[in-house]
């Protein structure tokens, strides 16, 4: 039977080799290890991972880490999560349509308003 091939999402397994692509306690972006244990459910998934250096760091998430395979499609999906992101920034920082607004605070009843100068008249004679 034929494995499916995996991609950035597919779950490690136990045995397998992977990179990090974040810091990690006593270890750097970048460094080298084998899944120890996979645990998690769903979307929560958590891994122990042995380094090269002979530690074992234990609940690292699953975004994480990459298999050397993939870090390339792991890099180019960086890209374009930060590309996404500074346009994102930009049509958030352009005006829109600046005509239509009045001003930045909540809009008062006229009525509320009147209320409120007859009581000031009132109280200040």
């Amino acid at each position: 039977m034929a494995r499916d091939t995996p991609t950035l999402e597919t779950p490690f397994r136990k045995g397998e080799k992977v990179i990090t692509t974040a810091a990690l306690p006593k270890q750097n972006k970048g460094a080298k290890g084998k899944i120890q244990l996979a645990n998690g459910l769903g979307v929560w998934r958590r891994y122990w991972v042995r380094f090269n250096d002979g530690q074992l760091v234990g609940q690292v998430n699953h975004d994480d880490l990459v298999r050397p395979q993939h870090k390339e499609l792991w890099l180019q999906r960086e890209e374009e999560k930060a590309q996404q992101a500074s346009q994102t920034a930009a049509a958030a920082a352009t005006p829109k349509d600046t005509a239509k607004k009045t001003t930045g605070g909540p809009q008062i009843p006229e009525a509320l308003l009147e209320r409120s100068r007859a009581a000031k008249a009132r109280l200040l004679g």
